[in-house]
C-alpha cells in the first residue's frame, strides 16, 4: 500500500470533506437533530423515519462514484464520504450526518478472537446466510475460554494522523478507543452464545445441558463487565461511539456527542442490546439464560435500545425490569398493538415493518401504504421511529428506497392530520 499522500489525493479528499461538512451544518440536518432530541425526550413528535440500507451495499455501490485516490489506505474513506453525499443525502429520510469521521484504534485481543477461541462460520453465497458450527461441545471447552482485557495498543494510529493531516481542519478525525467487545458478538452476549455453541445446539443445550449454558453466560458477562470498567477507568470511552441501533441518541439525559473528547463515563453513553439467538425461547428461559446476564451490563449505560430482528412480544414484561431502556423493537414479525399498553409514551418504539413488500419482484406501493397505515394505527399514542428493516435486495430498483421514504412520510402526515413540510 502506498504511504505517500499525493497532492491529487489531498485535493480530492479535502473537497469531499468540505462538501460533507456543509451537509452536516445544513439547516435541515440541525433541525433533524432537534427532532430526534424531541422524540428521545419522549416529547410530542412526529414519527421519525429511517431507511436502513445496510444490506443493499452491493446494489448501491453501482451508483457511488468510483474511487479516484491513488493511496489504497484512503479509498475506504473516499468511498464513505461519497456514499453520504451521493446516496444517503438523496433519500430524504430522517438520518443525520455527524461532522466527524471515526477511525478505530487498535486494541488488544487474543489471536483467536475476543473469547480466546476461533468461531467456525460457514457461509452460503447464494442466500448470503451463514451458519455457526459449534466450537463449544463440552463444559471443558467453556473453561478454556479467555477473557480479553481492555488495552489500547495505539491511541493515535497512523491512518488517523494521515487523515487529520489531510482534512482535520475541515472534518475532525475521532479515534474510537472504547471496548474491543463491540455490540455484535460482544456486549450483547446473545450473539456470542449462538456463535460458540451453534444456534441449534444452543437451543438444545438449554434443555440438555443448562449448566453449561449458565457457565458460558456467566463467563461472558464477567469478561464484558471487567473490560468495560477497565476502559472507563482508562478514560477511553467517548460520546461519539454511542450506538442506539443506527438512529441518533440525542436527548437531554446524555451529553451531546463531540469528537476528540475522552473520559466519558458509561452513564454518558447510549448502547444497544438484543436477543436474536433467544428469539424462540419462552419468556422464562429468556430471563434465566440471557436477560439476567445482560442486566448488569445494560445498567452501566445511560440509555439502552433493545432488539434487532427478533420478536419481543412475549418478553415485554421481562424487559420492563430494565430501568434505563428508552428504545424497544417492534420487529417485522411483531404485533405493534402490544406496545401502547406496555410502554405508552415512556419509551421510543422502533417499529420495523416486514420488508417483504419492498423486496418483492414488483414493488406494490398500495400494499406498502396499507402496511404503514395499519402499524401507525396500532401504535397511536406512542413515540415512534419507523425503521425500514434492512431489505436484502431491491432487485436493482434503488428508487424503491426513496419511494418507501416518501410513502411513509405521506402516511405519517395523514395519520397526524397535519401537513409536515419536511
Amino acid at each position: 500500500m502506498k504511504l505517500v499522500v499525493s497532492q491529487n489525493d489531498r485535493s480530492i479528499l479535502r473537497d469531499l470533506a468540505k462538501r460533507y461538512r456543509e451537509l452536516c451544518e445544513s439547516e435541515c440536518n440541525q433541525e433533524l437533530i432537534e427532532d430526534w432530541r424531541r422524540l428521545n425526550n419522549m416529547k410530542p413528535c412526529r414519527p421519525m423515519i429511517y431507511a436502513n440500507d445496510n444490506l443493499l451495499k452491493d446494489e448501491i455501490s453501482q451508483q457511488i462514484p468510483k474511487c479516484r485516490v491513488e493511496n489504497d489506505l484512503l479509498r475506504g474513506h473516499e468511498w464513505q464520504l461519497n456514499w453520504s453525499l451521493n446516496w444517503s443525502a438523496t433519500l430524504h429520510d430522517d438520518r443525520i450526518f455527524d461532522p466527524w469521521l471515526i477511525v478505530p484504534a487498535p486494541r488488544f485481543q487474543h489471536a483467536e478472537g475476543v473469547w480466546g477461541i476461533r468461531p467456525d462460520k460457514v457461509r452460503d453465497a447464494t442466500s448470503r446466510g451463514w451458519r455457526h458450527m459449534p466450537v463449544l461441545k463440552t463444559i471443558e471447552d467453556v473453561r478454556k475460554l479467555k477473557a480479553t482485557e481492555h488495552r489500547v495498543l495505539d491511541p493515535n494510529p497512523p491512518l488517523a494522523l494521515m487523515l487529520e493531516d489531510i482534512f482535520g481542519d475541515i472534518l475532525p478525525v475521532h479515534v474510537a478507543r472504547h471496548s474491543v467487545y463491540e455490540v455484535w458478538g460482544g456486549t450483547d452476549l446473545s450473539e456470542a452464545a449462538g456463535a460458540l455453541f451453534g444456534l441449534e445446539e444452543l437451543l438444545q443445550a438449554l434443555y440438555t445441558d443448562p449448566e453449561m449454558v449458565h457457565e458460558l453466560m456467566a463467563f461472558t458477562r464477567d469478561a464484558v463487565l471487567a473490560n468495560l470498567k477497565q476502559g472507563e477507568a482508562a478514560g477511553d470511552w467517548s460520546t461519539p461511539v454511542s450506538f442506539y441501533y443506527v438512529t441518533p441518541a440525542y436527548c437531554d439525559d446524555l451529553p451531546d456527542p463531540s469528537p476528540n473528547g475522552y473520559g466519558a463515563k458509561l452513564k454518558d453513553i447510549a448502547w444497544f442490546f438484543h436477543a436474536q439467538e433467544f428469539d424462540g425461547v419462552s419468556p422464562g428461559m429468556f430471563e434465566e439464560f440471557l436477560f439476567d446476564y445482560q442486566l448488569p451490563i445494560m445498567e452501566l449505560f445511560g440509555r439502552v435500545a433493545y432488539g434487532c430482528c427478533e420478536t419481543l412480544d412475549t418478553k415485554l414484561q421481562v424487559l420492563k425490569r430494565l430501568p434505563n431502556m428508552t428504545k424497544i423493537l417492534s420487529g417485522p414479525r411483531s404485533d405493534p398493538a402490544r406496545f401502547p399498553e406496555a410502554y405508552g409514551n415512556k419509551c421510543v418504539i422502533s417499529w420495523r415493518p416486514l420488508a417483504a413488500i419492498i423486496t418483492a419482484g414488483c414493488f406494490n406501493e398500495e400494499a406498502q401504504r396499507a402496511q404503514i397505515r395499519e402499524g401507525l394505527a396500532k401504535l397511536e399514542g406512542c413515540n415512534i421511529e419507523i425503521h425500514m428493516h434492512e431489505p436484502m435486495t431491491v432487485h436493482g430498483d434503488l428508487e424503491r428506497v426513496r419511494k418507501w421514504v416518501r410513502i411513509v412520510r405521506e402516511e405519517t402526515v395523514k395519520f397526524l392530520g397535519r401537513n409536515d413540510g419536511r
